[in-house]
């Protein structure tokens, strides 16, 4: 019993991975004949997203704001006191 289980697991991994293969080859196919029906997917998964693209700590701009103001507070040589 817990083989044939574990047969039809792996069956149907197969299967999946071989869809999702065969799925993406149509989209190369049909992306490189740059059709609307290929625009409007692409636009699709741009909306949809995969995933936080996004920072949630904003971890990069506060590193840049964290240089800007280094490199304002240290704008070059201190004055000359004699001129």
């Amino acid at each position: 019993m817990e083989i044939a289980r574990l047969f039809a697991t792996a069956v149907f991994a197969a299967v999946a991975l071989t869809s999702l293969l065969a799925l993406g080859v149509q989209l190369v196919r049909v992306g490189k004949k740059a059709t609307t029906a290929a625009h409007v997917l692409g636009a699709t998964f741009m909306l949809i997203g995969f995933g936080n693209l996004r920072d949630p700590t904003n971890e990069t701009v506060q590193q840049a704001k964290q240089l800007k103001q280094r490199e304002d507070d240290d704008s070059g040589d201190p004055p000359d006191p004699e001129l």
